[in-house]
């Protein structure tokens, strides 16, 4: 159980690490945290190639960051653990809170509970922001973990690639594309979840705002109707992920929506593009064109808080 105390500059918990005479204190994250968090991304994203403690800092330097969305576990004075977390809007379903990462020191994994104790405090968080439920995206090696602390399977994932130069233009004076450059907070409008999974659009939308990954955003309006937005970033030298929805308003323009974002890989030199999105919504987009359709490796799970 973690005891939660909040102030002005933090909120606090005190929890008894499992298997362990030592108490943990989870509060808000810091800058001054990213140090000790190196130790913790080379050894949770090593594929990312996390090698300096400037690289981690940006991770948490991006627009949208909200204090309250960062949380971190200290054993004796270190920084042993994070979890980054936020709200975004659905249009059916209301608000989610959306668990974006939980990284824990190798050398304290599954001995003392802290990635659990990191997930409940985030949860604590998010119900003071009146999310209902909570949802995360498991790689298949991390799948254990979240149904250890009561999050279950919901829904599959497809992934859909194809060559830019295969994806339609579609022109059309009634969609304008902007393009997004650098801001201070990040447009509302990247914050809710239509054809993508709960929290991509945002998460992908802060790291290429912040320098992280490089990429584009862009919103798409038909005169002053906010219908749509994308972002599409790098994966690899010839490969780019995009991810595109539209708003409430926008149902009609989805193709055009779709297709500009992932058009959009063609200037950055990608020869492959790809995207994630649930397979109920998966028609939107090989009606567009054609994509190699295949399972996602990643796995969607949710927990009612």
């Amino acid at each position: 159980m973690v005891r939660m105390e909040a102030s002005d500059e933090r909120v606090q918990g005190v929890v008894q690490m499992a298997g362990s005479d030592s108490a943990l204190v989870i509060r808000r994250g810091q800058m001054r945290d990213c140090k000790d968090l190196l130790t913790v991304y080379l050894g949770t994203h090593w594929q990312d190639g996390f090698t300096t403690v400037e690289q981690v800092r940006a991770v948490h330097r991006v627009p949208g960051l909200p204090r309250w969305g960062w949380l971190v576990a200290e054993h004796e004075g270190t920084v042993i653990g994070e979890v980054l977390f936020h709200v975004e809007q659905n249009p059916v379903s209301g608000k989610t809170g959306v668990i974006d990462d939980v990284g824990v020191d190798v050398r304290y994994q599954k001995r003392y509970g802290i990635g659990t104790a990191l997930v409940r405090a985030a949860e604590g968080a998010l119900r003071q922001r009146r999310a209902p439920r909570a949802f995360a995206l498991s790689p298949p090696e991390a799948y254990n973990f979240w149904m250890k602390v009561k999050y279950f399977a919901r829904g599959s994932l497809v992934r859909l690639g194809a060559a830019p130069k295969d994806v339609p233009r579609k022109r059309t004076k009634r969609v304008e594309t902007r393009e997004v450059g650098e801001v201070r907070t990040l447009p509302r409008a990247f914050q809710f979840n239509h054809l993508s999974p709960p929290g991509v659009l945002m998460t992908t939308a802060r790291s290429v705002l912040g320098n992280v990954i490089p990429g584009r955003l862009f919103e798409f309006y038909s005169g002053d109707r906010l219908i749509g937005v994308g972002a599409v970033c790098l994966e690899g030298p010839e490969t780019a992920r995009f991810v595109a929805d539209v708003t409430p308003a926008g149902e009609e323009f989805v193709d055009v929506v779709i297709a500009r974002t992932a058009k959009a890989a063609s200037a950055m030199r990608a020869r492959h593009v790809f995207t994630v999105v649930p397979k109920a919504v998966q028609d939107f987009f090989v009606n567009l064109s054609s994509w190699k359709v295949e399972p996602a490796v990643e796995i969607p799970v949710t927990r009612l808080l």
